[in-house]
């Protein structure tokens, strides 16, 4: 059985854990949204390459 103490520091490392996981979160998101927003850049890039490539040929 907890004592009144023992429940206040649980709640309180628990607390502290879940902000520090809630931030991680974050940080990794972001890291996912961006390495998204280059790949999205890379397929466009290489399909307008394609584009003009062909473009030349066909000339």
């Amino acid at each position: 059985m907890l004592t009144h103490e023992q429940y206040k520091e649980k709640q309180r490392r628990l607390e502290a854990d879940a902000e520090d996981a809630r931030k991680a979160y974050i940080r990794a998101k972001a890291v996912y949204d961006g390495i998204c927003d280059e790949m999205r850049t890379l397929r466009i890039e290489w399909q307008e390459q394609q584009r003009a490539a062909d473009g030349v040929t066909e000339k």
